[in-house]
């Protein structure tokens, strides 16, 4: 069966009506690189043909690890063109393990990653193509393999040619950061990019002359098959929230981004400069926060810097369904004021057009562990039977997949969120979500945001709540304020300690998700010196 909805090739056939248009802009320190759409295509046609001499087959899988926006583009859209399967891993993951699991036949990426690989032993006895990219590190005398020159052409080709795939054909692995368990290659099939695309123009809805601000990674390649103007700033993405944030507003004044897409981290970096600078982003008619739920206190930051009319949105979904629903920051505002009843945590909004969520195991509240159908589903782990198993349940309307969140649906048909199911504290007689605790917790004055954690075993937890602090506030006013709202809380007396944290660990890909076990270790070994 072929694929019915715009797939990846109609939607690169499509960047060929209009050559001149601009496809990419991808941004350096001081310096930016604009390239075409013609240029895009020719790029991919020239690279593809690089990659079949090399000798990369269909059906090979391929591991790529570039920083740069435009190899990574280019090469994904080449791989796909010739059949085989751009695999995606964070650098900070288990690479080895992942590699183990995947066995990649070709290994992509710029010399750094080919000297972790060296010297790691990233995929020894599978890879047995290592193609570099990218320019050379400083004294690079080790050979790492074989030169991929990836170039940006002068003008535009040859229209863009391609026997299409079918739906069920595998497109993609992206591996899930870790940062909730040990990382997962979710398997895209071509009708699973379709359902993405799909729902990214629903939720984007693009205009012509938009331009986007690409700070989340899957936009970066998805972009340009919206039709999309795609800016992509110097962002760390091995540590996001660490970007200059001059490298993010530059972009956005340049370039008259119309649409940010970015996680918190990077978006409190935008709210952050702006507010310490007065400066406001006059061109932006929408911003949208991926990979974690978007607080008031961020909503209200942005605010100040954006045009009143801007739709500033938070996103909910993860690599194995993304996107699954979406809220806006005026509804957040209300449900998080006037909840229906018997509702607590985060409200996530309606799902988007063909999500199907459902709440598993539910409990005499309606909480359960949120589960998600739809075209957006990645049906699969790769080479991980025992995590299908788990998390992937087949039915009439296709694969259901179990997320690990916690949740409940209201009457109105939306989404709420009330943490991992991982994260739950259990105690004797009681269990506690994160976010019913935290949501409250963090509208205290003072607060930047806290986290609970359970020290013990299952069963028989100490809840412990730890607190960071806005630089400008006075710890003990923070934790006052934390412990009066706790008392309104009808489980608040349950918190068995406050503990002031300088900065919470973080997980990489987001600078935005808590790590909580590193956390709970931090608050055990703190607690262990207090009864010293």
């Amino acid at each position: 069966m072929t694929v019915t909805a715009p797939d990846v090739f109609a939607r690169l056939a499509r960047l060929a009506e209009e050559p001149d248009a601009t496809a990419l802009i991808s941004c350096r320190p001081g310096s930016s690189r604009t390239i075409t759409r013609g240029q895009l295509l020719q790029g991919c046609r020239i690279t593809a043909a690089a990659l079949r001499t090399a000798g990369a087959r269909p059906g090979h899988k391929a591991v790529v690890m570039t920083r740069d926006a435009y190899d990574l583009t280019t090469i994904t859209y080449a791989l796909w063109s010739i059949g085989a399967v751009p695999t995606l891993i964070e650098p900070r993951a288990e690479v080895g393990r992942c590699l183990r699991e995947i066995a990649p036949d070709l290994f992509i990426g710029e010399p750094l990653a080919h000297l972790g690989r060296r010297v790691l032993g990233w995929g020894r006895g599978h890879v047995r193509l290592p193609l570099v990219t990218g320019p050379s590190f400083p004294g690079q005398r080790l050979a790492l393999g074989r030169r991929l020159a990836v170039h940006t052409p002068d003008a535009d080709g040859p229209p863009w040619q391609q026997e299409e795939p079918t739906d069920d054909d595998l497109a993609m692995i992206a591996f899930t950061s870790g940062s909730t368990g040990r990382p997962k290659g979710a398997e895209y099939r071509y009708a699973t990019l379709a359902g993405q695309l799909e729902a990214l123009a629903t939720l984007l809805a693009p205009r012509p002359g938009d331009v986007l601000l690409a700070g989340f990674l899957p936009l970066v390649l998805f972009g340009p098959l919206l039709g999309l103007t795609t800016v992509t700033p110097a962002v760390n993405h091995l540590a996001p929230a660490r970007t200059p944030p001059q490298g993010l507003i530059d972009p956005i004044l340049r370039h008259q981004v119309t649409t940010i897409a970015a996680s918190p981290a990077v978006l409190t970096l935008i709210a952050g400069h702006c507010a310490r600078h007065d400066v406001r982003l006059p061109s932006a008619r929408q911003a949208l926060s991926f990979g974690a739920p978007l607080r008031p206190r961020l909503a209200d930051a942005l605010r100040r810097a954006l045009p009143h009319d801007t739709k500033l949105r938070s996103v909910y979904g993860a690599t194995e369904c993304l996107p699954v629903s979406a809220i806006t920051d005026h509804d957040l505002r209300t449900a998080a004021i006037q909840p229906p009843p018997g509702h607590t945590g985060t409200c996530l909004g309606h799902p988007l057009p063909g999500m199907q969520p459902q709440i598993l195991d539910a409990d005499a509240t309606g909480l359960g562990e949120i589960a998600v159908s739809g075209p957006t589903v990645s049906p699969a782990y790769h080479g991980r039977p025992d995590a299908d198993a788990t998390a992937k349940i087949t039915t009439s309307r296709g694969v259901l997949h179990r997320t690990g969140d916690m949740g409940r649906l209201d009457d109105q048909g939306q989404l709420w969120f009330l943490g991992r199911k991982a994260h739950l504290v259990t105690g004797s007689g009681f269990t506690l979500t994160t976010e019913d605790i935290e949501t409250l917790a963090d509208t205290t004055p003072g607060v930047r945001r806290t986290a609970l954690v359970g020290l013990g075993p299952a069963g028989s937890q100490e809840p412990v709540l730890c607190v960071e602090s806005l630089p400008s506030a006075p710890r003990a006013t923070a934790l006052d304020a934390v412990r009066t709202a706790l008392r309104s809380h009808p489980e608040g007396h349950r918190i068995g300690a406050l503990l002031l944290h300088p900065g919470f660990p973080t997980d990489p890909r987001h600078n935005s998700k808590i790590d909580r076990p590193r956390l709970a270790a931090w608050a055990a070994k703190r607690l262990r010196r207090r009864t010293r």
